[in-house]
């Protein structure tokens, strides 16, 4: 170990005649500029390089601290988690140590001291703002400013002191430096008497990081901290009892709350708990009741660790003679209300670390105690009473493996009766963390998992229930189909025994590790259900999904959309209330559980179109769930693919409307992504194809065929997006055709007779642009020099400045009318309307058009009542088409898109050549709006131009110029195929 001078890392305390905030900024200047010499050993170079990193690094969080407002926990700004480059350099500071510990607690230690002015050994901890006078209200803001550094050192201490001391069994270290641990840890134990401010919280986060220095330092030098320990309670115990060393017990009984017993070797064990017998022997003495429930918590905390570990009996004499101590004491107090809080949990853990026939004998009498107590009206017993059970049951069940058939049967129906009665529509305690019952049935599972399923599961789920007599019980449903999917997944997992349910307890430096558990997202089938022993239960749960899903989209699905009336204007938080809150929540589950649990009952396309529809949910997370369940059928479900992408483009024709331009947008931002998954699907698919050698073609012939329709389907949505007037949702149109035909090439699909809308909108551009260009004052320099680099997203993105038409006698009528009435304003319509003419579009992707006209027709009856003036919805009147968010020029797209692209209903259904893909009949289409204004919208059959023009042409009438010019384009651009 390489001696480290620390004068060359460590800095003089402020001065007092500077401010806090000036001695900073003068502080990280100076120690940017530390300089390490070359010259020195390697270990003694790379030691103090990584402490002068950590100086300026800490100088910095704590300038950071000092900026924020006092009331602010530390915690946020410095526990471990919120930095990853601080944490970084703790890490290294710990690795570093095994080489070097007692030099670097020296140099730490010289950090600490100067930081905080402590040089002084005979310092005393004492918070600053008691020592000055309280009318001076301008000194004691600087004080507290003051005493927060002080606290945000003690806290970067404590952090660098946890790492470093676990190295404490790989490098020795000198007594002394232990003992200056412990002293400055003790010290901060002391209770502080009068004491408060706006820092108080953050002082007791500090005393709780020490705690946890000290629960680092017992695992290697448990006997100092003992004898510490111990002198400090005699201390305080020969002292005249009163409020303030009653507290200052407390404050010492907490200083060890992190403290865990070593397992192992047997003697570190033994000799943990003789510390917790002298516990106990204070615990039975003490008389004050704060007293003897801080120990009790202390008890706790320690023991549930234990009990966790502990795989089979414990048969040493020092943990029997513990509990017998202490269990009849507290078994008899713990019926007192006064005590029962406190006592409850300390019963639980001594039965759980006691032997089997100890625990056989007296865990019953205590269960029908926490059974009595669930429906308590203090929900913190029945809370107490719950966590209290559920710990019991699991020595019962995981633990010592029940007891005989008769008698388990009967614990088990007194528990379950007691939790989920027969007959309620709620769990006993109400307002409990659902995990808990979800825990319990889980840990009865695994020793009698016909009971959890037939007695608990199908009862919560409600299977076998008629129709008359299903309700939704949200919170018990939750739980039953919540434990199922945890008990299939741990069996199909092989997850062995479930572990015993800890505090969850966080660190305060933050360092808790949680292993999150990888749930399986693949389905479960018959045969996985067969081989995992849950044949017989799984179809009774797919079919209670089906009609619990069934249920709460009539509830709380369709009318908590955010395209309907009733919701518009409304804050999710001001809907999601009362009983609505309990139903979604049961909803997210019931959404979160598929691809998992596939609904027995509800088609293919029934199911899309709901996850769909969720999609535009008020409540987020549902959101969210709901549109990750339709990814995770695109990615992992090849089978699911078009039907997929065609419901979720009928989706968005039939739901979500021009009205609502975000969620429009959204829609095909979501539509993308889920073509970009496919695609990826592929991609992924054909390379491991690949790597087994296997032809890339076989892959595909699964997907080859059938998907071209579903293409077609998306790039008439696609085209009818393009009729926008906003630049930024044409783009997303543009991006969804360049997707579709990334994804057409790596399917590999032949071109066929018909080509994709995107080749040809691109190969037309050049040409469409210089057809008007000349009217525009845009350079006209790349279309002449470089015409490939003009494509459909050139002009789509495009604005110009105004077409000057008024003296234009060069241009064809098609370009002159056309900049005619839109007044210059908008050069895509020019663009788009090139494109549809017969030789182009129309010509080339006929499928797609006839897609797009079908769409487009939906589009324009759902649009009309918005701009006919005669509307009785249409309370906004628009005028002007200047506006780039105006309905007329929309409806005047799509109706330029209708009428180029109407034909005879038979070529639309000789079109339709993918089998799989549905063609809705415009009926299921065009829904009324729920004004229940509705042009002609109940039309048999396929759309035909003859129900186009009953709908348009009588709006001639109409006393808007723009209506009536909009009518002129439209009709002007008529399929010749539908004059008849």
């Amino acid at each position: 170990s390489t001696p480290v001078s620390s004068s060359s890392v460590i800095r003089r305390r402020a001065p007092s005649s500077v401010t806090p905030l000036t001695w900073e900024k003068h502080s990280i200047a100076a120690m940017s500029s530390i300089t390490i010499d070359p010259e020195l050993k390697p270990g003694e170079f790379v030691i103090k390089s990584l402490f002068a990193e950590f100086a300026v690094l800490a100088e910095k969080k704590i300038e950071m601290v000092m900026a924020e407002p006092l009331e602010k926990p530390l915690s946020r700004s410095l526990q471990r988690g919120e930095d990853a480059q601080f944490d970084q350099l703790i890490s290294s500071m710990s690795s570093i140590a095994e080489h070097c510990l007692p030099s670097l607690l020296r140099t730490l230690f010289d950090w600490y001291r100067r930081q905080s002015g402590t040089e002084d050994e005979s310092y005393e901890y004492r918070p600053r703002s008691s020592t000055k006078s309280k009318g001076d209200e301008q000194h004691r803001d600087k004080d507290f400013l003051l005493e927060r550094r002080d606290l945000a050192i003690d806290f970067i201490f404590c952090l660098v002191s946890v790492e470093v001391l676990k190295q404490i069994p790989l490098h020795p270290v000198p007594d002394v430096l232990v003992h200056e641990v412990l002293n400055l840890a003790f010290k901060h134990f002391k209770h502080k008497e009068g004491y408060s401010g706006p820092n108080t919280g953050n002082v007791h986060i500090i005393s709780d990081l020490y705690a946890e220095v000290i629960g680092v330092l017992t695992q290697s030098k448990f006997q100092v901290v003992r004898k510490k320990f111990i002198t400090e309670l005699k201390e305080l115990r020969q002292k005249e009892q009163s409020p303030y060393v009653v507290q200052s017990i407390i404050s010492l009984i907490m200083g060890m709350k992190f403290f865990r017993v070593k397992m192992y070797p047997v003697e570190d064990f033994e000799a943990s708990f003789q510390f917790m017998q002298e516990c106990a022997q204070y615990f039975l003495e003490v008389k004050d009741k704060d007293i003897k429930h801080a120990l009790a918590g202390l008890f706790v905390e320690i023991l549930i660790p234990v009990a966790a570990a502990v795989k089979n009996e414990v048969n040493v004499p020092c943990l029997k003679t513990f509990v017998e101590m202490l269990y009849q004491t507290t078994f008899d107090l713990s019926s007192r209300k006064k005590h029962s809080l406190a006592l409850y949990p300390l019963v639980t853990c001594l039965l759980c670390v006691s032997q089997k026939q100890f625990f056989l004998n007296n865990w019953h009498i205590f269960l029908q105690n926490c059974l009595s107590h669930l429906k308590n009206k203090d929900p913190k017993m029945s809370r107490v009473a719950l966590e209290s059970l559920y710990r019991l049951l699991w020595v019962y069940i995981i633990r010592m493996k029940c007891e005989s058939n008769t008698v388990t049967q009967s614990r088990l129906l007194s528990i379950v009766s007691a939790l989920f009665p027969k007959g309620s529509r709620s769990v006993v305690p109400r307002d409990t963390p659902l995990n808990i019952f979800v825990k319990i049935i889980q840990f009865i599972a695994q020793e009698r998992l016909d009971f959890a399923m037939k007695e608990i599961i199908y009862d919560l789920l409600c299977v076998g229930k008629s129709q008359k007599t299903f309700t939704i019980n949200p919170e018990r449903m939750n739980i039953g189909l919540r434990a199922f999917l945890v008990i299939a997944d741990s069996l199909q997992q092989k997850d062995g025994e479930p572990p015993m349910p800890t505090t969850g307890i966080i660190m305060p430096s933050g360092n808790t590790l949680r292993v999150k558990k990888i749930f399986l997202n693949t389905t479960l089938t018959d045969e996985e259900a067969k081989v995992i022993g849950m044949s017989m239960y799984y179809p009774q749960v797919r079919k209670a999904l089906d009609n619990i899903l069934r249920h709460l989209d009539k509830e709380v699905g369709r009318s908590m959309s955010m395209t309907s009336v009733q919701m518009s204007n409304k804050e999710p938080e001001d809907m999601i209330t009362g009983e609505r809150k309990p139903k979604i929540d049961l909803f997210r589950t019931c959404v979160a559980a598929i691809p998992r649990l596939i609904p027995d009952g509800m088609s293919r396309q029934e199911l899309i179109e709901l996850l769909a529809k969720l999609t535009i949910h008020m409540d987020e997370e549902l959101r969210g769930l709901a549109f990750t369940t339709l990814q995770a059928l695109m990615l992992d479900f090849p089978e699911w693919r078009e039907d997929v992408l065609s419901g979720f483009v009928y989706f968005i024709v039939r739901e979500v409307t021009d009205v609502h331009p975000t969620l429009l947008d959204n829609a095909v931002k979501m539509l993308l992504q889920l073509i970009s998954q496919w695609k990826q699907a592929v991609q992924s698919s054909n390379k491991n194809h690949d790597t087994q050698g296997s032809t890339s073609g076989r892959s595909l012939s699964l997907d080859r065929t059938p998907a071209l329709g579903v293409l077609h389907v998306v790039e008439g949505l696609a085209l009818v997006v393009l009729c926008s007037c906003r630049p930024a949702t044409r783009k997303l149109a543009v991006n969804v055709l360049k997707e579709l035909r990334a994804l057409h090439t790596t399917l590999g699909i032949d071109k066929g007779d018909e080509e994709l809308a995107i080749d040809v909108m691109d190969r037309l551009s050049a040409s469409v642009l210089e057809s008007f260009i000349h009217l525009t004052g845009a350079d006209q320099t790349n279309l002449l020099y470089c015409p490939s680099g003009i494509e459909l997203q050139t002009l789509a993105e495009w604005s110009s400045s105004p077409i000057s038409h008024q003296f234009d006698v060069v241009s064809p009528s098609h370009i002159w009318v056309f900049a005619h009435v839109t007044q210059g304003q908008d050069p895509w319509v020019i663009s788009f309307s090139s494109y549809l003419r017969q030789e182009n579009l129309p010509k080339h992707c006929p499928t797609a058009l006839n897609y797009a006209w079908m769409f487009a027709y939906t589009r324009l009856q759902l649009l009309s009542p918005q701009v006919d003036l005669n509307s009785p919805i249409n309370a906004k009147k628009v005028n002007s088409l200047n506006s780039s968010d105006s309905y007329i020029g929309l409806w005047r797209n799509y109706l330029i898109l209708c009428c180029s692209s109407a034909s005879s209903s038979s070529s639309m259904c000789s079109s339709s050549t993918s089998g799989s893909v549905r063609c809705s009949p415009p009926e299921t289409l065009a829904s009324t709006p729920d004004s229940g204004y509705s042009y002609d919208s109940k039309i048999v059959g396929t759309p035909s131009p003859s129900s186009l023009f009953k709908h348009i042409v009588p709006m001639m009438r109409s006393e808007s110029m723009d209506i009536t010019e909009s009518l002129v384009l439209g009709l002007g651009r008529t399929n010749p195929v539908a004059f008849r």
